[in-house]
């Protein structure tokens, strides 16, 4: 079985990021993001792009290791080994790197890559007291605002703001009736199908059209659970697979799982 939708996302693919280059060119600002602690909402409502940059691939860790230990997380050497190499098109245009504290190995990461790009780095809360963290965490947020304010020559007013909740949140919405897709048994996608989707969507610059990919990949998908067709049996076992994100380059978890005969779900 094969959709439709991975052709079509692969041929956008390449117009995509020709649309991220002519929008630099024009004056638009690019902000990468590396984790989903990084408010999207913020760069949108600066009327900029906001692009995912964590490396899912192994061939810029053997540029990272020269550098880094080689004991470090793969996620960090292949997002670090992209951006000294320069070879990350998405790493390339951004204006502003937006960076978060979620363990020491990346802070020292983004330390580093501070040589390469302005980087604003969100210091998250280490406890789970919600009378202390929540505050912290605000504050936190407002210095972003005012640092993207500050690069991108822009006011953040609370209307540019609120239309650019609402659009994420959309996005959000559409997003998770894609991943209840794979709700039905037997599922109508696989893992690996699933994560070329999710992954080639990410990076459209232009959010309206993004979202109108997300339904259409919705709609097929449900056509094929409709119509009974699965690349999986009534009684394959499904694996929920969490932790470290996966992207196109580190899915042989994925891939394993699935030729062993079962099916997979991520998180």
């Amino acid at each position: 079985m094969s959709l439709v939708i991975l052709d079509k996302l692969a041929t956008l693919s390449e117009r995509n990021l020709a649309q991220i280059e002519k929008a630099k060119e024009a004056g638009r600002k690019v902000g990468g993001l590396y984790c989903l602690y990084s408010p999207a909402e913020l760069i949108v409502a600066a009327g900029a792009i906001p692009v995912p940059l964590c490396g899912t691939r192994n061939e810029p860790i053997h540029d990272a290791e020269k550098i880094l230990p080689r004991n470090l997380c793969p996620l960090i050497k292949s997002s670090f080994g992209f951006g000294i190499t320069d070879t990350c098109p998405f790493f390339h245009f951004s204006d502003l790197l937006i960076a978060e504290t979620t363990c020491d190995g990346k802070k020292k990461m983004f330390e580093l890559l501070g040589k390469y790009k302005p980087i604003h780095l969100l210091q998250l809360p280490q406890d789970q007291n919600a009378d202390t963290s929540l505050p912290y965490w605000y504050d936190q947020i407002r210095k972003l605002k005012e640092r993207i304010e500050q690069e991108f020559s822009v006011e953040l007013t609370d209307e540019r703001l609120s239309d650019a909740i609402r659009v994420m949140n959309r996005e959000r919405m559409a997003l998770k009736d894609l991943m209840d897709c794979a709700k039905q048994k037997p599922s109508p996608v696989s893992g690996m199908e699933m994560l070329a989707i999710k992954h080639r969507l990410s990076f459209f610059a232009d959010k309206e059209e993004g979202l109108a990919l997300i339904r259409e990949a919705v709609q097929e998908i449900r056509g094929k659970a409709l119509s009974k067709e699965s690349p999986f049996g009534a009684q394959t076992p499904r694996i929920l697979l969490t932790g470290t994100p996966v992207g196109l380059g580190s899915e042989k978890v994925i891939r394993l799982i699935e030729e062993c005969g079962a099916g997979t779900g991520s998180v």
